[in-house]
């Protein structure tokens, strides 16, 4: 069995014990559990996020649990470029999407 066919076996047991009600909670489980022991791995996912205009900079702060100066403080601390508003109607249409 190669890692992709055991994972998903792993998964799938898990569901038929009935520890958890489906493969979304499982993945949902193991990321929260991923996160709590290393934040920063959440940290770079929102700040990549972020920098390719996929999430706003309320969307970051909220997935991070921050302010949005917070949030802020993170970015440039992170050497990333904060935006201010939207540069086209692409980035206007996406921001309110993701609003």
């Amino acid at each position: 069995m190669n890692e992709t066919s055991t994972i998903h076996w792993e998964i799938n047991q898990l569901v038929k014990t009935q520890l958890f009600p489906d493969e979304e909670a499982v993945l949902r489980s193991a990321l929260r559990a991923l996160f709590r022991l290393q934040p920063e791995i959440r940290q770079k996912m929102v700040i990549r996020a972020y920098t390719a205009g996929e999430i706003s900079l309320g969307k970051a702060a909220e997935i991070m649990g921050v302010s949005h100066e917070e949030m802020k403080e993170i970015l440039i601390e992170n050497d990333a470029e904060i935006h201010f508003g939207p540069r086209t109607i692409a980035e206007l249409l996406q921001d309110a999407n993701n609003a």
